[in-house]
Formats: C-alpha cells, sequence, structure tokens
C-alpha cells in the first residue's frame, strides 16, 4: 500500500544487518555526517513510503526487480517457497536494513512482511543514478552488500555444520546484537517459531524444545512468545560452537 512520500528522519544508511557501524570520520579529522545528510536527502526525494500487513507479500521470487526497500518498522523475512510446501527463509530484514539494493533483472526470493511493516521504496534505475552521483553513497552500497554477502556465508555455516543447539543460540546472538541488547535486557523476536525453524533448517518442535531447555538452563528467559532476555551471555556465546 503506498503513501505519499515523506521525509523519514529515522533512516540511517549507516545501519547494517547485524549491529551498527561506528560514526566515520574524513581526511584531518572532519565528521562525514555532511555526506550521510547529502546521501539522505537524496533518498528522500526519490522514496516512496509504503506499508504491508502481517504476511503480505512485498514481491515474489521472479518478479521483475523494479524498485529496493528499506524497512522503518517491522521485520521483512526473504524467503524461497517450494513446489511441495517447504519453505526455506533465507534472512530476517529490521529496522534499518535495505534489501532488493542494486539487483537487476529479477528477484531471486520472496519477500513478506512478518508483522505489520512500514518501508521507504526506492525506484532502482533512480538509486542506481544517485550512487553514480554521489560516491560516498555507493561506497555505502557496496558495503552493505558486502555484509549481506558475509551474512549469508554465516548461515551457510549455520545450516552445514552447527547443531540444533548452537544453531539457536547463534540465531539469539543475531537478534541480540542487531537489537543493541546487553547481558540481562531484553530483545523483541518478531517472527514466528515457525519462522525461526523455516530460517535454521529445524522443526517447528526443536526450536520450542531448544528453547525450553536454554530456559531450564537459566541461560535466557522467555516473558512473553515475542521477546526474550539474555541472562548469561557468556553461555550463550559458548554454545554456539564458535572458535575464538
Amino acid at each position: 500500500m503506498l503513501v505519499a512520500a515523506n521525509p523519514v528522519n529515522e533512516i540511517a544508511l549507516n545501519q547494517n544487518p547485524f549491529g551498527r557501524s561506528a560514526p566515520c570520520m574524513a581526511a584531518g579529522g572532519v565528521s562525514k555526517s555532511s555526506y550521510v545528510d547529502e546521501d539522505l536527502r537524496a533518498l528522500q526525494q526519490v522514496g516512496i513510503k509504503v506499508r504491508f500487513a502481517r504476511n503480505e507479500t512485498i514481491f515474489n521470487d521472479g518478479d521483475e526487480a523494479t524498485h529496493c526497500y528499506q524497512v522503518i518498522s517491522g521485520a521483512v523475512r526473504l524467503c524461497k517457497h517450494m513446489s511441495d510446501g517447504r519453505r526455506q527463509i533465507a534472512d530476517f530484514l529490521l529496522a534499518g536494513d535495505m534489501f532488493g539494493v542494486m539487483q537487476f533483472g529479477n528477484y531471486k526470493f520472496t519477500a513478506e512482511a512478518v508483522g505489520p511493516v512500514v518501508l521507504m521504496c526506492y525506484p532502482q534505475r533512480q538509486v542506481a543514478r544517485l550512487s553514480t552521483s554521489l560516491p560516498n553513497l555507493r561506497g555505502r552500497l557496496l558495503v552493505l552488500l558486502s555484509q549481506r554477502l558475509l551474512g549469508m556465508q554465516d548461515h551457510l555455516v549455520m545450516l552445514g555444520r552447527q547443531t540444533a543447539k548452537e544453531r539457536i543460540a547463534s540465531f539469539l546472538l543475531q537478534v541480540a546484537n542487531r537489537s543493541d541488547a546487553e547481558e540481562g535486557l531484553a530483545f523483541e523476536l518478531p517472527m514466528s517459531r515457525q519462522d525461526i525453524a523455516d530460517y535454521l533448517g529445524l522443526t517447528i518442535e526443536t526450536v520450542c524444545r531448544m528453547l525450553s531447555e536454554l530456559k531450564r538452563q537459566r541461560i535466557i528467559a522467555i516473558p512473553s512468545s515475542n521477546q526474550v532476555v539474555v541472562d548469561d551471555m557468556e553461555c550463550l556465546q559458548a554454545l554456539t560452537g564458535a572458535g575464538e
């Protein structure tokens, strides 16, 4: 659903899928915030705010890739639907994340709203034009694409080599880091248990069992179905099976 274009001050180009970048400084110690502001103003001029209801499709796998998006609020899942009804979720996009960027031709995944979602929608051709005239914007988009690739590689390792418990621990740490959660602080899980299962390559029963086990071990608390509190961050990190 399209609404009138408006400046969206909460968008920040330095946000990325697994955290927030430190402020950048130009040569001589001059802040690059002015460049960020220029990038933001340029994008706002070509962007349109769009809203989607829970489980509504934003675009389908195979659709012409005419636009890219940035999440203002809510969460989006990128997924593949198999002919036999199975589903594999490749990524979750949270507030600040961009997706479909510089992807010409056709979309390779289906994008769906996890819950009510507000996005900024940008025409691909306009973004390509701006990235040509604004080198700083082009650099940020390349960094974003590189970060997304690294995230996909981590996801492949998770699916191919980690146990069920390690996958759950890694997933919770990812979401906690993206939420800037510290030990003892809560963060939201906007996705369902079935969404988590389809992202981690597990059954929903296994996801629920692993979360309950972490709760019994007092590593996490689950005050509600969409909220988690990490009580022992060190132990949760150790459960991922990652080397030093």
